[in-house]
C-alpha cells in the first residue's frame, strides 16, 4: 500500500534507444503486466506508450518511445519526433544499449545534447546473449567514452536485473506530488490498448508480408455487462494481397490473430471479450468479417 502521509514523489523517466533493444519488454516486466506490445520486427511502437507505476510513496511515469535510429536519421521520420519530444519533460532518460550489439556512442552524445539537465541512466539489456568478459568490455567501453558510471546490467525478458533497476531508478525521484491516483497503470485508454494487442498478433504472423501502413481502428466498443464487452475491429489494409495473406488458408490465419489478441485483451482488461474483427481495403467498401 502506498505512503500517502509521507512526501510523495513523482517522475516522468522516458526509455529510449535503437529499434527492437527491448524497451516494451522493459516496461511490460517493471509493470509487472503486458501494456506495450512486443514484435520481433522492429519498430513497433508507433507512438508513446504512457504507463504508470506507483510503489510506497513514488509515483514513476514511464514512457516507451519509439525507437531511436543513427541521429543523422532523427530528424528525417516523423515517428522518431514521437521519441524526442518525450524527453523534453521527463526528469530522467533511460538508455538501453543491446549488450549483443554494442554501444553506439555517437548516438548517445546526439542525445546528450538534445536532452539538456535531465539524467541519464544507462541500461545494458539482453545480457544473456554474452558471455561475461564481454558483457565487461562493454562496460568499461562505456564508462570510457562517454564517463557513464550509472550503469544496470539485466535481462527484460527473463527479469533479471529488472528489481535492481528499479530501485535504483525510484532512488531519483524528485519530490513531487503524484498526477495519478495509486491503482492506476496507465493514461492509455482500453481502446487504444485492444488495437495495439491486435496489431501485435499481425506483427507476429505475418512478419515480412504486411507493411507498417496497417491501421487498427475500433469501431464498435459495446459494454454488454460489467465484465463483458462486445468489440469490433476494422484492419486496414493497402490491396487485396494484403487481405489474402491476413486471412491465410481458410481463414486459419485471421482466426489465430483474433484468438491470441481477445486472449492478451481478456488478460489486460480482466474482462470476459468477443472479438469482432473485419479486414478492409482502404478506398474501399468491400470487407472479410471474423468473429472470434
Amino acid at each position: 500500500m502506498s505512503n500517502r502521509k509521507g512526501n510523495q514523489k513523482c517522475g516522468y523517466v522516458a526509455i529510449v534507444g535503437p529499434t527492437n533493444a527491448g524497451k516494451s519488454t522493459l516496461l511490460n516486466a517493471i509493470l509487472g503486466k503486458k501494456l506495450s506490445i512486443v514484435s520481433r520486427k522492429v519498430q513497433t511502437t508507433r507512438t508513446r506508450i504512457q504507463a504508470i507505476l506507483t510503489k510506497e510513496d513514488v509515483q514513476l511515469i514511464l514512457i516507451d518511445t519509439p525507437g531511436i535510429f543513427n541521429p543523422k536519421r532523427f530528424k528525417d521520420r516523423s515517428y522518431i519526433k514521437e521519441a524526442i519530444s518525450s524527453l523534453e519533460h521527463s526528469d530522467i532518460i533511460v538508455y538501453m544499449v543491446e549488450a549483443n550489439k554494442g554501444f553506439d556512442r555517437d548516438a548517445y552524445l546526439s542525445l546528450n545534447k538534445m536532452i539538456g539537465a535531465q539524467q541519464i541512466v544507462i541500461i545494458i539489456n539482453k545480457i544473456d546473449l554474452v558471455k561475461k568478459p564481454d558483457l565487461l568490455k562493454l562496460m568499461d567501453d562505456i564508462k570510457d567514452s562517454v564517463n557513464q558510471n550509472d550503469i544496470y546490467l539485466l535481462s527484460a525478458l527473463k527479469h533479471d536485473g529488472v528489481r535492481v533497476f528499479l530501485d535504483g531508478l525510484m532512488a531519483k525521484i524528485p519530490e513531487r506530488k503524484w498526477e495519478y491516483p495509486a491503482n492506476q497503470a496507465t493514461n492509455i485508454s482500453d481502446k487504444f490498448l485492444a488495437e495495439e494487442f491486435t496489431r501485435e498478433k499481425i506483427l507476429h504472423h505475418v512478419h515480412k508480408e504486411i507493411p507498417y501502413s496497417v491501421i487498427i481502428e475500433t469501431e464498435k466498443w459495446d459494454e454488454k455487462k460489467k465484465n463483458e464487452v462486445q468489440i469490433h475491429q476494422n484492419i486496414y489494409v493497402n490491396n487485396s494481397n494484403h487481405k489474402k495473406i491476413l486471412l491465410g488458408k481458410n481463414g486459419d490465419k485471421i482466426k489465430q490473430i483474433s484468438i491470441q489478441a481477445r486472449q492478451e485483451i481478456e488478460k489486460c482488461l480482466g474482462k470476459k471479450i468477443h472479438l469482432y474483427i473485419f479486414i478492409k481495403q482502404k478506398k474501399k467498401n468491400t470487407a472479410t468479417e471474423f468473429m472470434e
